[in-house]
């Protein structure tokens, strides 16, 4: 098949990639436009990345990407003030030793004992012991479970770097889109040249330009965030190694850090405050911020991602908003359904309604998921501004996050409560944020499992974790990135 990758993002970069290294029997070409715009300065992924990108791609090592796109490592999210002021909660991405049990028995015992979360897991100990999830052996770089914090824009010539050979590159802006009389799109017309295609790749993020706006299907009632003003500051000193969620006045603020500067962005609804309000807010909590660029969103999906021969990916299939790292994770999701189930075969078998129905309700099922998922940080206790006050009013809850919540009350979390999609927001990271929110008596934690006869296994389970991390020999931050420049030298004197 000739498959056409439209847009030069990182979604645009990321498909171009996955899909001719994964699947190198079809041809590809990538259109980029000349005035590519990322979302900011700064953007955190999930442990998928570091599976279907590094270790899917034959030609990249993780000493090479980490150096060359500044990254660093991601070992949780930590949210502060979330749901109360003062509060703060932990959540890893690895998870507990007992994520996959019906019960998730010691994390429910590091809640009773301390609420944060911060001791629960191996990347949550490994934050607490200023250590990184790489290890201390010789030759090749090993590494515990791990994400990335990215640069975006250095992420974005990276990749296109990786990708360049064997695809066809075109620096151009796509002015006209030509259809058949079945809606299937037949070519692509630029300023300077005309592109044939099978498959039509939609990675042009907000722009969208296959679609229509009544295609889109907003979140607003759920999901109240529709601006962002992105920001950076200076790196003093070593950095924690974690993305922070800082709840602000009408919204939240997220703090990556690069190995050069930290990347800042103010998520906020503009019904609360505007832009200029933002700006000063932002200049007073971070006194040496740089504005970077303002822009409004909707939170929402289309009603399909692949219609006809076109495939909607990334922003130009959805958008939540930068909370949890979503959009890196769904955008690999679709490209791994893609792979698998659909590009391996020719046309003819390719293009058609049943794959295409098979598809949309797979890559839909996730997005409703992460919907419910992301509503769910937004059911706290704040009063101290209309925005807090709006959301404890409890207005916007979807129906699956308010079953969850009225749940909790005479009984907390079982992980089949929650929907078994493969990518999906299952129980492991539902359970970090409704403790974290604190709709869990930690009374009741101890009573369900004393019930169930698990508390001795959760207490167990906990303190195993806290041997097996007193065993392992990681690297602290200065020493992996003393061990990438040294390597770095060698390679240029070879």
């Amino acid at each position: 098949m000739n498959i056409v990758i439209v847009g030069g993002g990182i979604a645009g970069w990321l498909a171009a990639l996955v899909l001719s290294k994964r699947q190198p029997s079809h041809t590809y070409t990538i259109i980029e436009s000349e005035d590519v715009k990322t979302i900011g300065v700064g953007e955190g992924t999930t442990g998928l990345f570091l599976h279907h990108v590094i270790r899917d791609i034959f030609d990249i090592t993780i000493e090479e990407f980490i150096r060359e796109t500044k990254a660093t490592p991601k070992l949780g999210i930590e949210f502060n003030d979330w749901s109360e002021l003062g509060s703060t909660y932990f959540n890893p991405i690895d998870g507990s030793a007992t994520k996959n049990d019906t019960v998730d028995a010691s994390v429910f015992f590091n809640y009773i004992q301390d609420s944060t979360l911060d001791y629960c897991s191996i990347n949550s100990i490994l934050r607490v012991k200023n250590k990184t999830p790489f290890y201390k052996k010789p030759g090749k770089l090993l590494y515990y479970d791990t994400a990335f914090h990215l640069d975006n824009a250095a992420t974005i010539e990276y990749i296109k770097k990786k990708t360049l050979t064997g695809i066809t590159h075109i620096q151009d802006t796509v002015q006209e889109i030509v259809r058949d009389s079945s809606g299937d799109v037949t070519k692509v017309i630029c300023k300077d040249t005309e592109v044939d295609g099978d498959i039509f790749i939609d990675c042009t993020g907000f722009s969208r330009i296959f679609s229509d706006d009544s295609d889109w299907v907003s979140f607003k009632e759920n999901l109240p965030m529709n601006s962002v003003t992105t920001f950076s500051t200076p790196l003093e000193g070593t950095p924690d190694l974690v993305t922070k969620s800082n709840a602000m006045n009408s919204g939240w603020c997220w703090e990556i850090p690069t190995q050069e500067r930290y990347g800042c962005g103010y998520v906020y609804c503009d019904e609360y405050i505007n832009e200029q309000e933002a700006i000063e807010e932002i200049n007073d909590r971070y006194p040496d911020a740089t504005i970077n660029r303002s822009f409004k969103f909707d939170s929402g999906k289309l009603k399909q991602s692949w219609n006809n021969n076109v495939i909607s990916i990334g922003l130009s299939y959805h958008f939540f908003e930068p909370l949890q790292a979503t959009n890196i994770h769904l955008t690999l999701l679709q490209l791994d359904a893609l792979c698998v189930k659909y590009f391996r075969s020719n046309k003819e078998r390719s293009v058609n309604k049943y794959n295409r129905n098979q598809y949309n309700r797979y890559i839909d099922s996730l997005v409703e998921n992460f919907k419910h998922y992301i509503n769910a940080h937004y059911t706290g206790r704040r009063t101290d501004t209309e925005f807090w006050k709006y959301i404890s009013s409890k207005k916007h809850y979807t129906e699956f996050t308010e079953e969850i919540i009225e749940s909790t009350k005479n009984r907390t979390m079982f992980g089949s409560d929650f929907p078994n999609i493969v990518g999906s927001a299952g129980s492991q990271l539902w359970v970090y944020t409704i403790l974290g929110m604190g709709h869990v008596d930690k009374n009741e934690c101890f009573k369900l499992l004393a019930e169930l006869g698990m508390y001795d296994y959760g207490v167990n389970k906990y303190f195993e974790i806290h041997k097996l991390v007193e065993r392992m020999e990681m690297l602290s931050y200065s020493e992996l990135i003393d061990r990438l420049t040294s390597k770095s030298k060698i390679e240029i004197l070879a």
